[in-house]
């Protein structure tokens, strides 16, 4: 896989066995070996409490800001 340059720091783009497949920053997939997994509503807030722009799980956008 070949990975293109990105400017999210989130570190999950550089690494070959990232543990999620969506990065929780910028949302692009950094692991497309990993399925994709139905959230439920009680976790998407859960993430947006702990201000996670987007589900790992799911690629959801859950917090948006002024400038989206």
């Amino acid at each position: 896989m070949i990975r293109q340059a990105n400017r999210c720091l989130n570190r999950n783009h550089s690494r070959k066995d990232a543990l999620v497949r969506f990065c929780p920053n910028c949302g692009e997939v950094v692991n497309e070996n990993i399925p994709i997994k139905k959230c439920s509503e009680e976790r998407h807030a859960k993430d947006r409490r702990q201000a996670t722009k987007y589900c790992v799980d799911c690629g959801q956008q859950l917090v948006h800001s002024m400038w989206d």
